[in-house]
């Protein structure tokens, strides 16, 4: 086990909680588009007791599904409502970085939405947050942050700084709405927020996508071996993840789960505990990424037979690296 330090720059501080970026959309046209979506599908998206989430990308398309997401078979996909929604769409695509989850958020008149904050949601991680104010009340709607508020106008795009604690606070008598966009962090991105930033955003402290990379012989990247129990819960910070591991190390106690990595119709799985657990995307040198998320964790195999694989955790500008031990299968 190591950890590598790439800076020494804070990787949650850098950053300021929101900022309006370089690109706009029409409001009218989205709010004219929302209206006549209630008309077409007979299915209202009004606020009116307290809250309203519409998911138009989620983990396998999932109509119902409004949480941002994570690793997963399936991935991320439309959901049918985006078919109604035609501009929102070409808002998405419009967007410069791969789209993860997004959803339409309405709180009512006099409401506040305390759930926002999302663990990792940011560049030190390979993401980022973006909202779109589609309706915006009066004055006394804001987004709230740790001693900040914010009236953000229709059809502005913002940046909001998603790890930390913020929410959207309505205390006026129309409804507020915004497009609340998860998306996988890009250079192409980062053009579009003040010149100010440009310069941290591709430095070495915020996280880069790398592209994918043909599987050849598919069979020699096959590999069982044992992953810390707590692996699966994404959101948990790299740093205790690693402590665990060696705290487990130096006691002698096993707090890992057998897994391994097979290939299912020519994609890579990664089955944990005996069940899929995500498709994986290969990135190079035998390095495999899970699907849904950023390069915040991957495994990589060795020839190693003791030590079959490595998982890497990183954060911001420190990376971790975990020797995982051989899974003997099945006896």
């Amino acid at each position: 086990m190591a950890h590598e330090d790439r800076a020494t720059l804070s990787h949650q501080g850098f950053l300021p909680n929101c900022v309006e970026l370089d690109r706009s959309y029409d409001a009218d046209r989205m709010l004219s588009e929302l209206l006549d979506f209630t008309v077409r599908t007979k299915r209202s998206f009004s606020a009116a007791s307290g809250r309203r989430v519409l998911p138009l990308r989620s983990i396998g398309g999932d109509p119902y599904r409004t949480d941002s997401g994570g690793p997963s078979v399936l991935g991320f996909r439309d959901t049918a409502w985006l078919e109604h929604l035609p501009y929102f769409r070409e808002i998405l695509e419009d967007l410069p970085a791969p789209v993860r989850a997004a959803r339409l958020w309405a709180a009512g008149p006099g409401s506040r939405d305390v759930a926002l904050r999302t663990a990792k949601v940011g560049p030190p991680w390979g993401m980022c947050r973006l909202h779109l104010p589609v309706a915006v009340g009066g004055t006394r709607a804001h987004v709230v942050f740790f001693e900040e508020h914010h009236h953000w106008p229709p059809g502005a795009l913002w940046f909001a700084a998603a790890w930390r604690e913020y929410a959207l606070v309505n205390r006026d008598e129309s409804e507020l709405v915004h497009l609340i966009v998860d998306l996988h962090y890009t250079e192409a991105l980062a053009s579009l927020f003040p010149a100010s930033l440009r310069g941290v955003l591709t430095g070495p402290h915020v996280l880069p996508r790398r592209p994918t990379t043909p599987m050849h012989d598919q069979e020699k990247y096959l590999r069982r071996f044992h992953l810390p129990e707590t692996f699966a819960n994404w959101e948990r910070p790299g740093h205790l993840l690693y402590s665990e591991v060696r705290r487990t190390h130096g006691s002698g106690q096993r707090m890992l789960v057998p897994a391994r990595i097979e290939i299912s119709a020519g994609t890579p799985l990664l089955i944990l505990a005996s069940r899929p657990f995500c498709t994986l995307e290969h990135i190079g040198d035998g390095e495999f990424r899970l699907r849904g998320w950023s390069d915040e964790r991957t495994i990589q195999v060795t020839q190693r037979s003791d030590v079959p694989a490595l998982l890497r955790l990183r954060e911001g500008t420190t990376t971790y690296v975990i020797e995982l031990p051989a899974d003997a299968g099945p006896t």
